[in-house]
């Protein structure tokens, strides 16, 4: 750990340690517990700080979000802005500087305990966490626990499933159904691990294994169709001891259906929640499940679902993750044009904004137009041979707060070519649209090779009287300078670029920002499969 990052983190903690405190205490509720939290965040934060593609400002919102909830699984269980917020007492016991110091302590000491190998795995880390980090309060820490990893268990068997199971006659029939575009097992190998009816169709779960590798295909359609008359729906992730989720129906009400090993329980979050304070989490809630499958209604739009199902075992959650959709129209919805809030020297392709909401439409449960969406900014990205281009859209999430996401792609002129997500944020609801400064990184490196420093573009976009943006390393140091002719401009991303400061046409600092992390997972909290 250098002076140098040190200085830097001192000044983050004393930007952002008052809001990361009002968060904390609506989270928890205990002011002592919340500063606690905050600590912990703030340390987990340092330990991260300076790693390539880290983000200071989601690392520590999702640090403190795991240390108000206690999990470890990256999702925020609240009860998004209910009611009055939490009093914050007259003095918190530790001021910035103080504060700083604990986290640089704590993350030095997390960093031997590290070195000396004492955190070997997952369980292992979280007891010694609980020996190496001291608390602020005076309360004894909480004795190690004493569980165990919920063991595997075989999902994808026989007897089937479902309200078909007894009809002999076309379990034996969906044996020996085609399985599309994949190549079957023997049909004497295959195992009919589903065969139901729904309110919104019919489905059926086949699996078996072909040179060790365990595979299987859904099979759709209308309830009373023959196997041979129902779709095949190959899922991309399938394993012996994965849950298997899948929704029938929709757009508008449809049906999920859950494999699960017998006496596994269930959960669904139909939603991804975002309030009005910018807060984003998912709540679950169980629903029935009987000899290892579950059946419950959830809701869908034209552009997907934004359903996570999250299974436990002997009551703890063994796995997380949403449901593909089949049945639902594929490409995202139509959205009509929008017009740019700052100008703009070319429109942007139709596919690329229809992608950019879908991204933030779907896991919120709503159509595009129910989010209000605006245009920020769309401009090129002067890549050889394809031109490239990016956009960044604005929405309002049903809870009232901003949903800010930017996406780019190369795009022929027919709007062929290649898009990719760059990432999405949550500002409160009450921030002015016409003044939001962004800053992300998107990366289209060359799908045939490794991610690289020659594909990562950085896009700003701020609003006047920006003309220019200055890209700044860990200590201030500027590395490059992105003009912003129109509102925004584009670079390849600097090696060790952390923040953009904009700048008027007299060089005039305006605003400073990070820069945001490259996405490294789709927005919507779904979950992505085993819990550990």
């Amino acid at each position: 750990m250098t002076e140098r990052a040190d200085a830097a983190f001192r000044r983050f903690v004393a930007a952002e340690r008052d809001d990361l405190l009002a968060e904390a205490l609506r989270l928890i509720g205990d002011p002592d517990r919340a500063e606690d939290a905050v600590q912990r965040a703030l340390a987990r934060t340092r330990w991260e700080w300076g790693r390539r593609g880290a983000d200071p400002a989601t690392t520590v919102a999702d640090a403190l979000h795991a240390a108000a909830t206690g999990r470890g699984d990256g999702q925020v269980l609240e009860s998004l802005d209910e009611g009055p917020p939490p009093t914050p007492p007259a003095r918190w016991r530790l001021d910035a500087d103080a504060a700083a110091t604990d986290a640089l302590a704590r993350a030095r000491r997390q960093r031997r305990t590290r070195t000396a190998g004492l955190a070997v795995a997952a369980a292992v880390t979280v007891a010694a966490a609980a020996l190496v980090v001291p608390r602020l309060g005076t309360e004894p820490p909480d004795p190690p626990g004493d569980e165990q990893p919920a063991a595997d268990v075989p999902v994808l068997t026989e007897p089937t499933r479902g309200s078909l199971a007894d009809d002999a006659g076309f379990v034996e029939a969906a044996r020996r159904a085609d399985w599309g575009p994949l190549t079957a097992p023997p049909v004497e190998e295959r195992r009919v691990v589903l065969a139901t009816d729904t309110p919104d169709g019919r489905a059926v779960l086949l699996a078996g294994t072909v040179d060790e590798d365990v595979r299987g295909v859904w099979l759709t359609g209308p309830v009373g169709a023959p196997p041979d008359r129902l779709s095949p729906y190959v899922p991309q992730e399938l394993g012996p001891y994965r849950p298997a989720s899948l929704v029938v129906g929709g757009p508008g009400p449809a049906t999920l259906v859950v494999v699960i090993a017998p006496g596994d329980e269930v959960e669904v979050s139909p939603r991804l929640q975002v309030g009005p304070r910018g807060t984003v989490g998912r709540t679950y809630e169980p629903v029935p499940a009987d000899g290892g499958l579950a059946v419950t209604s959830v809701p869908t739009t034209t552009g997907g679902a934004g359903t996570s199902v999250r299974v436990l075992r002997d009551g703890q959650p063994v796995h997380r993750a949403g449901a593909p959709a089949p049945d639902l129209p594929a490409g995202p919805a139509d959205v009509p044009p929008l017009d740019p809030l700052r100008p703009a020297s070319a429109a942007p392709a139709d596919r690329l904004v229809a992608e950019a909401l879908a991204d933030i439409a779907v896991p919120l449960g709503a159509e595009p137009a129910e989010l209000l969406p605006q245009l920020l900014w769309s401009g090129t990205l002067p890549m050889p041979e394809v031109p490239g281009s990016a956009v960044v859209v604005v929405g309002r999430s049903p809870g009232g707060g901003l949903v800010v996401t930017t996406r780019a792609g190369q795009l022929g002129s027919t709007g062929t070519g290649r898009t990719v997500p760059c990432g999405v944020h949550t500002p409160p609801g009450t921030t002015d649209v016409a003044g939001l400064v962004v800053a992300r990184v998107c990366d289209l490196s060359s799908p045939e090779a490794e991610p690289s420093d020659a594909g990562r573009w950085l896009v700003v976009t701020a609003p006047a009287p920006a003309t220019a943006a200055a890209v700044l390393d860990e200590g201030g140091g500027v590395l490059a300078t992105v003009p912003l002719p129109d509102g925004g401009g584009a670079a390849l991303l600097p090696l060790g670029a952390r923040d953009v400061r904009t700048l008027d046409a007299a060089g005039r600092a305006l605003a400073e920002v990070p820069i945001s992390a490259v996405a490294t997972e789709p927005f919507g909290d779904y979950g992505t499969g085993e819990v550990r």
